[in-house]
């Protein structure tokens, strides 16, 4: 810690939420210059706040040295605060990072008072320093960017600081380099101790969640908040109102750098902007365009809108001075041009036509990166430059959404029918349900871009070929993301052949396009080569080291490709083993390991182990979000994965609250009817029918359908599987007829589109006949059962689940209408396609014995029902507890309460 006050308008306290503080010390109970506070000598009074003062203090043993020694009054441990702060003094003592003050010792004194000996830093203030300095501003963000880092490293390890402010980061200057320092993370320590009943910290820094009281919604995204309005006040000299970002009735307010530069006299912010190395035009138009920006984000009211953490800060800091396109600006083709403009100035010069078709589109862009001789005097004269902006083409390529692009191009095609020919527009619609505009868009993509960069490849790179493996590689990556698995995977392999013979076949170049290689092929359903082609690759990767990413994916691609061969359990073996050496060799939140933690958790629930799948999906989910971003496709994938295992395990409340935050995040990235959040809000509506909450699922169904039947049109697939999932919330709450008729529009369409043995046309027609039935219309149900089983049996086949439905419903419907031989008939038939698909003991195959017996019995033919109990359901009966799956042992269950029921009732009767 420092000598001296510092410029912060309060020094930390402990404010009070419930009651008096305790015990504030006064200027007399300061500790006088000699006085021993354990192995430590007290030298002089350094400040004092609410929480204690801060002494200079010289250490006697082991060791002399000068410390900083905090002595924290406000707070006197019993013998329980005592062990909680044994593990508080732990975590501090393993911070090791150059931008954090080392704290050497924790202890408490004889009286029960806590105090932290820590490391001496002579240094200022970091906006002093800056300030005093004059430091551009590049630098002011590099250095900020440093405290960052230090920040991320403390949440790593489970410290959250709760009080970050410039008198809390400090720079000192070693051997002329600026170095800062973040001291007083005791805080953390004193805050926990008070069991949430006071709120630690600077008021002007708070988060609104910190100062609002409840010390159990402070998280990392807290010191985030404290962190954007310290750098609001590194840029601009001023830091926002304490408040932040106000709430309002109308919305929320925040005064972002660029408003706190206009609150100055024009002859001071001249000067501010000048003592940052800026002209004051330049200035305002840096904080405008992104830095204000980044401080927004960081400030968000909503935690949940803020950095996901320090490191994301640090990154968006970082690509500002590297004239990268930040995460917090929001995205947009001609900002990105501009970035990409300035770190390329000269490049683009010497380069017309590459900036021409930047400007013209992407399409050109790519070809005309690909020209030959236009860019040839590139590849010789600065190749180094045309690898950039063949990776800054690969990204954009990568981030066409082709499925907005083929509702893109279908609405266009449907507004210029509806404008010149309006009544073409019905026959127009149902041939537009006939086509995938998503693969049409797919197809142009392809043909019209990918085809021709690989020909213009091969014809102008001709004498440059480790250059056109590295364009070859990224068209490779392109056409994999654009769900064209088989293309990327035969490019891969050519880029893997040109390496092997360059390179050797065991270097990492050329590894690392095998395991791509190996990926597409799995991708592209060929398990079986992707198998041997990973196995030899992870021969040639023998000698690279353990924890090489490269060497861990392709043992993981080894596992994904046992695992489509059918031997899970020999890929769920190989799967943990691999997570063990990743996490020993590179560390849990490594992304390689986490990639090797989501695969072995939907393996697992792949094998029926949902429970185990979703331990481990439980923990990756906030590890990607702080690590990654809460934005990130592997983020928001595992999330949708983990909300998917929840609903398998039984915690309907958790799958909607994560399905929730799911929706409301695809709807703020991608908007409210792009196809991927229509996707998870239909999953939402099903999540909370299946919860049992049809009533709430209701309107999120029918937004649902309304929209993809405006967007897609009424008869597109998706459109009907909308309806489809309308139709079973309909019935789920007794609105039979409304589902009814929802159900025939649907089997109409299909029929019409697919035609009447379709499985999709097939499918609905069956569920009409178990809605009916639902309905109290047990002769309309067997009519339509009646008509479309028989051929649903002979398309489906006998294993398809939808029939042995079929089956059952006709049985109690024809029971029910007192035609026991077609009811006896129907339920030996089903239990027949049970047994054959799922075995004598499966649980559903006792179902449909247990209730033919019964039927059986009631008909007098004892002998038949008898045979049947001795056959499937005395086995189940007598079977041990511990021997049955979950289906089975609840199955054994109902037939045990049905039949003790039925006794009872029997008994009744007869009195």
């Amino acid at each position: 810690m420092a000598q001296g006050n510092h410029d912060d308008p309060e020094r930390t306290e402990l404010l009070a939420t419930r009651s008096p503080a305790a015990g504030v010390g006064t200027e007399h109970d300061a500790l006088a210059p000699g006085a021993r506070l354990g192995r430590y000598r007290i030298e002089s009074l350094l400040g004092r706040g609410g929480m204690g003062a801060v002494y200079r203090a010289e250490q006697l043993e082991p060791v002399h040295r000068t410390v900083a020694l905090k002595l924290l009054r406000a707070q006197k441990l019993d013998a329980r605060h005592l062990a909680y702060f044994e593990v508080e003094r732990q975590l501090l003592a393993q911070m090791r990072h150059p931008a954090i003050a080392h704290v050497y010792d924790a202890d408490t004194t004889p009286d029960g008072h806590p105090f932290f000996a820590m490391e001496f830093i002579a240094g200022s203030p970091i906006t002093r320093w800056c300030d005093q300095h004059a430091s551009p501003l590049a630098e002011r963000i590099a250095l900020f960017i440093r405290v960052c880092e230090g920040v991320q490293h403390a949440h790593q390890k489970g410290v959250i600081h709760r009080d970050l402010k410039p008198g809390n980061l400090l720079v000192d200057e070693v051997d002329g380099r600026a170095l800062p320092k973040i001291i007083d993370f005791g805080i953390a320590t004193a805050s926990s101790l008070t069991e949430g009943r006071e709120i630690a910290g600077t008021p002007d820094y708070m988060s609104p969640e910190q100062a609002g009281g409840d010390q159990s919604l402070v998280d990392t995204r807290s010191d985030v908040y404290a962190l954007g309005v310290v750098l609001c006040e590194l840029l601009t000299g001023q830091r926002p109102p304490a408040a932040g970002e106000t709430v309002t009735d109308h919305g929320r307010s925040l005064r972002l750098p660029s408003e706190q530069l206009s609150t100055l006299s024009p002859l001071d912010a001249a000067k501010l902007a000048q003592a940052r190395g800026e002209s004051l035009p330049r200035m305002r138009r840096v904080l405008r365009g992104e830095l204000d920006w980044v401080v927004a984000k960081a400030m968000r009211h909503d935690r949940n809108q803020r950095y996901a953490s320090a490191a994301a800060l640090a990154d968006d800091l970082q690509r500002f001075l590297d004239r990268r396109p930040l995460q917090a600006v929001p995205p947009s083709r001609g900002y990105a041009v501009r970035k990409f403009a300035q770190r390329h100035r000269s490049g683009i010069a010497a380069a017309s036509l590459v900036a021409l078709a930047l400007v013209g589109g992407l399409a050109l862009s790519v070809y005309g990166l690909l020209q030959a001789r236009a860019q040839r005097a590139i590849a010789e004269q600065r190749s180094a430059e045309l690898e950039k902006v063949a990776a800054f083409q690969q990204s954009m390529l990568e981030g066409i959404d082709i499925e907005a692009m083929g509702i893109g191009m279908a609405t266009g095609l449907r507004e210029q029918v509806a404008q010149q020919a309006a009544a073409d527009l019905p026959g127009f619609e149902l041939g537009l349900a006939h086509a995938s505009t998503a693969d049409i868009a797919r197809g142009l993509v392809d043909r019209d871009i990918l085809a021709n960069a690989e020909r213009a490849i091969a014809r102008d790179f001709a004498r440059e070929p480790a250059l056109a493996a590295d364009l070859r590689e990224s068209v490779a990556k392109v056409r994999l993301a654009l769900g064209l698995p088989k293309d990327a995977a035969r490019i891969f392999a050519r880029v893997a052949a040109y390496r092997a013979g360059a390179l050797g076949a065991a270097a990492p170049e050329t590894l690392r396009a095998r395991q791509q290689q190996a990926a597409a092929m799995l991708e592209a359903a060929e398990p079986k080569d992707a198998l041997a082609l990973v196995q030899a690759a992870l021969r040639d990767a023998a000698r690279l080291p353990l924890g090489e990413p490269v060497r861990l994916k392709l043992r993981l691609g080894e596992a994904e490709a046992i695992a489509a061969l059918g031997d899970r359990p020999r890929a769920r073996k190989l799967m943990e083993g691999l997570r063990g050496d990743a996490i020993e060799l590179r560390g849990e939140r490594d992304p390689t390991t986490m990639e090797v933690t989501n695969d072995l958790a939907i393996l697992l629930g792949r094998m029926g182990e949902a429970q185990a799948g979703r331990a481990l999906m439980e923990a990756l989910v906030p590890m990607r979000m702080q690590v990654l971003g809460a934005d990130h496709a592997d983020t928001l994938s595992a999330q949708h994965n983990l909300a998917v295992m929840r609903i398998m395990t039984g915690d309907k409340d958790g799958a909607v609250a994560l399905q929730r935050s799911l929706v409301a995040t695809q709807t703020r990235r991608l908007g409210a009817e792009h196809p991927t959040t229509l996707g998870e809000r239909g999953n939402l509506g099903n999540m909370l029918n299946d919860s049992g909450k049809p009533a709430d699922a209701l309107p999120i169904a029918e937004a649902v359908a309304e929209a993809r039947a405006r967007v897609l049109g009424a008869d597109d697939p998706q459109t009907l599987r909308a309806k489809l999932n309308l139709s079973s919330i309909l019935a789920r709450l007794k609105r039979f007829d409304e589902s009814i008729a929802l159900q025939g529009q649907v089997a109409a369409a299909r029929s019409r589109l697919l035609g009447p043995a379709h499985p999709d046309t097939l499918f609905i027609e069956l569920n009409r006949g178990a809605t009916l039935y639902q309905a109290g219309q047990a002769k309309a149900a067997l009519v339509q059962l009646d008509r479309i089983l028989p051929l649903a049996h002979k398309v489906l086949g006998d294993k398809h689940p939808q029939v042995h439905m079929g089956y059952d419903i006709r049985a109690q419907a024809a029971d029910a209408l007192g035609d026991h031989a077609l009811a006896i008939a129907s339920y030996r038939e089903l239990l027949a396609l049970r047994e054959g698909a799922l075995g004598a003991d499966a649980a559903r195959t006792i179902d449909a014995a247990w209730q033919l017996e019964g039927l059986l019995r009631r008909q007098g033919d004892r002998a038949g029902a008898d045979a049947l109990r001795a056959r499937y359901i005395t086995p189940l009966l007598q079977a041990r507890a511990d021997s049955l799956d979950e289906e089975r042992a609840a199955k054994r269950k109902d037939i045990i309460e049905t039949e003790r029921e039925e006794a009872q009732a029997a008994q009744a009767g007869a009195h």
